[in-house]
């Protein structure tokens, strides 16, 4: 089983090994299928902006059902202010459970990351009628919008060890090219006009470039209908 630590992932848990109880008593009435709802299925749904209270429904989830080992995120922006503890909580649990990740519609930032800790990785088709994509970006904080350098190096040699070398350094840290917090990479479940899977955005509103002609299949990601 491949086990995928860093020193910058350690020194979070140690402080959020601290925070647990308080995570495990978090309203879990956020917007993620209850765990009850999902008691007798494998998978876990988890839609909307990232929060610790994600967190604690997966972990009520599990708790109801200890044959769950598959996630799906659907229409996930990212996370709010906390991206690299959801982003490394995630990890934990997802390693601890061999759980294999699903994206389906949008996926972007720390959405992009925990779908790509998967143990199996696969896209799903969109729900929404446009296309399903991740985009993969540079963590910024939340609080004071400084870049998040450090988590971000770390998050991308996570992922990078994840596809066992499928997903290269090189494509992934295209993403410190951005001129803002919006552009990054996008990886499209389906060919786009030009043929083309993988694709770069500078900055907001700006065009979107591609930039490989690798496929999901060749970056270790599955697709399904």
């Amino acid at each position: 089983m491949l086990k995928i630590k860093s020193p910058t992932m350690n020194k979070y848990w140690h402080y959020l090994s601290r925070t647990t109880a308080v995570v495990l008593i978090l309203n879990c009435s956020t917007n993620t299928v209850n765990a009850a709802d999902m008691a007798s299925a494998k998978r876990h749904l988890v839609t909307g902006s990232l929060t610790m209270e994600h967190v604690a429904a997966l972990d009520a989830a599990l708790k109801a059902n200890p044959d769950l080992n598959e996630i799906e995120l659907v229409d996930v922006p990212g996370a709010r202010k906390i991206a690299p503890d959801v982003a490394y909580q995630f990890q934990l649990r997802i390693n601890r459970n061999q759980i294999r990740t699903y994206a389906r519609s949008f996926c972007a930032s720390t959405c992009a990351y925990i779908f790509l800790m998967g143990h199996e990785r696969t896209l799903l088709p969109s729900s929404t009628g446009q296309d399903t994509l991740l985009l993969l970006h540079s963590i910024h904080s939340g609080i004071d919008g400084t870049f998040q350098r450090v988590y971000n190096d770390d998050l991308i040699s996570i992922v990078h060890q994840r596809s066992e070398g499928r997903l290269p350094l090189d494509l992934l840290n295209k993403m410190y090219d951005t001129t803002d917090r919006s552009g990054g990479i996008y990886i499209y479940r389906k060919p786009g006009s030009t043929g083309g899977h993988i694709f770069f955005q500078a900055q907001y509103g700006a065009k979107r470039l591609k930039i490989s002609d690798a496929t999901p299949a060749d970056l270790g990601i599955n697709i399904d209908e």
